[in-house]
């Protein structure tokens, strides 16, 4: 039994949340972390634009698949299970990627460490949604999704050193401390679980119709995460657009991540405070957009811009998902939380999985960055217009 077990003392809430910030730091710092060491890889395997564009898609994309069973995987075993099944994913895959020999080696790491990607949300909005009543909500799911950007930011400042003083699969083999520590936090204080439940018995619960809502914010969150790929390329944009050093590439996704930690609690303890998740998503839609503008204008002869530009991004793009989160939890409820969770988030992945293939081929074939950030454009653009409309719908109908 975990020495603090009440879940009342705020002692309790707060390694709670700390646990939370873990899991989806483990959950996604593999397709980031290949993003940051992108140069380094190429340097030392010779791998393409274009193959590191499938390395992050590849476990983007599996995520995308397994992320609605992933969501029933959570009901049946139960979070504290969940979570230590979360943690020895996303170890297993860095080690894995550390180790790995050649490009076609680590896809299987990458595809183990998707499932963690997969477990990431239904996993903890399902803790949440179980452990923290309506009113703390918005402030636990801010904060929890900022361990996303937490890890980013992270990793956007330590691996780029670590690569450059002893190799980039050091640099990898650093993040495992995260679910390392991850695992013995969720075994050391969360409450045990109860005997798994039959699929059947979770079916009968969370069966039938999910709510309209979860439709609209699985549609808004595949363009949103295709839309705002390119943050997995940026340190290459900087170096090669640009002209930056990899160390520069590094701090500016770095920075995407800092940005959006804290924005991610601001926007998500706003939509919780005024009910305004519909409102808040229509505006963080807009304003991505604005940041596609600020890139093309530093790639056009102002890099300087380069800086404004993660920034506008670590405010819009890399922010919709604390808000998009809080609203599945309204929405579909505690029985429901974890199968809606897994809808949205396949919507969201199967977007982001898509996108770094494909700009990463844009680049590769025109030498160029602006067909990835106009093809960017467009998907953002197309979320800002669903999202109005979705604003402007009348509010019996949403």
């Amino acid at each position: 039994m975990p020495p603090d077990s009440d879940t009342s003392r705020p002692s309790w809430r707060f390694v709670f949340t700390g646990v939370l910030v873990l899991a989806m730091a483990s959950a996604t710092q593999m397709p980031f972390g290949l993003g940051v060491l992108a140069p380094f890889m190429r340097d030392d395997l010779g791998v393409s634009r274009t193959q590191i564009g499938i390395l992050i898609s590849a476990v983007v994309f599996v995520a995308a698949v397994l992320s609605p069973f992933a969501g029933s995987v959570a009901d049946v075993l139960g979070g504290r299970r969940g979570l230590a099944l979360l943690f020895l994913t996303a170890g297993v895959g860095s080690v894995g990627l550390a180790l790995a020999p050649s490009f076609w080696w680590m896809l299987v790491p990458v595809v183990i460490a998707a499932f963690s990607q997969a477990a990431g949300n239904p996993v903890t909005n399902k803790l949440i949604a179980t452990h923290t009543p309506s009113g703390r909500r918005g402030v636990v799911t801010g904060i929890k999704q900022s361990g996303v950007q937490a890890g980013i930011f992270v990793a956007g400042l330590v691996m780029p050193v670590v690569a450059v003083a002893w190799g980039w699969r050091w640099a990898v083999g650093v993040v495992v401390i995260v679910p390392l520590v991850g695992m013995a936090a969720t075994f050391g204080w969360l409450p045990g679980d109860g005997p798994t439940v039959d699929r059947r018995t979770v079916a009968a619960s969370t069966g039938g119709p999910l709510p309209p809502a979860i439709t609209f914010l699985a549609v808004y969150g595949a363009l949103m995460g295709f839309g705002a790929a390119y943050t997995f390329l940026i340190p290459l944009f900087a170096e090669e657009a640009l002209g930056m050093s990899e160390q520069a590439g590094g701090a500016a996704a770095g920075l995407v991540g800092f940005v959006s930690l804290f924005a991610r609690i601001g926007w998500a303890r706003y939509a919780d405070a005024h009910a305004r998740h519909d409102f808040t998503l229509a505006a963080l839609a807009v304003g991505s957009v604005g940041a596609i503008v600020v890139f093309l204008v530093a790639q056009a002869g102002a890099p300087w811009l380069l800086w404004v530009g993660v920034i506008v991004t670590g405010l819009t793009s890399s922010s919709w998902n604390s808000v998009g989160m809080l609203a599945v939890i309204d929405h579909a409820g505690k029985e429901r939380s974890g199968r809606a969770s897994g809808v949205v988030m396949f919507g969201f992945l199967a977007g982001l999985g898509v996108a770094p293939t494909l700009f990463g081929w844009l680049v590769d074939r025109t030498d160029s960055y602006t067909p990835m950030w106009l093809t960017s454009a467009g998907a953002l653009g197309l979320a800002a217009v669903l999202s109005v409309w979705w604003v402007r719908r009348p509010s019996q109908t949403r």
